[in-house]
């Protein structure tokens, strides 16, 4: 299931970004210009994330699942993200809190069923250690899609 939303055109390996307003900005701009999104889509999830922070801290590695609001979204998708350097994210379990991530999966989802489904999916994926090493070391996106395709057929 999750390879159907896991588009080769939204995996984005060691971008250099400096902290997650510039990371949305840059995604939501291609997002947008590639017709997977609505106008309003940067907002939406700049202020989800402020109101509902998505970073996850898992002991072993940190991820961030940022998503959008099924009114801004054309096409389902999923963007798998890595970075050259970590940035801030709050913490899910504790707004207070930031932890550095350099691996996102944003998601966006048109049906609300399909959301949780799909969420499922990708949090059973992050955590397991060796399925995130083999995403953030990966070179390419097609390795990318190889492990995401292989996870899925394993599930």
């Amino acid at each position: 299931m999750l390879k159907d939303y896991v588009k080769e055109e939204l995996v984005f390996l060691n971008l250099t970004i400096s902290d997650r307003a510039e990371l949305f900005k840059k995604l939501s701009t291609f997002f947008l210009d590639k017709g997977y999104v609505n106008e309003g889509f940067y907002d939406f999830i700049v202020e989800r994330e402020e109101n509902y922070p998505t970073g996850l801290d898992l002991e072993t590695h940190t991820v961030a699942i940022p998503h959008g609001n099924p009114e801004f979204i054309k096409q389902s998708f999923i963007s798998v993200v890595t970075l050259t350097q970590p940035i801030k994210m709050k913490k899910m379990e504790n707004a207070d809190e930031e932890i550095e991530v350099d691996l996102f999966f944003v998601l966006g989802l048109n049906d609300g069923m399909q959301h949780l489904q799909i969420l499922k999916q990708v949090i059973g994926l992050i955590q397991q250690e060796e399925f995130v090493q083999a995403i953030k070391e990966a070179q390419t996106t097609e390795e990318v899609m190889e492990k995401i395709n292989g996870m899925a057929v394993e599930k």
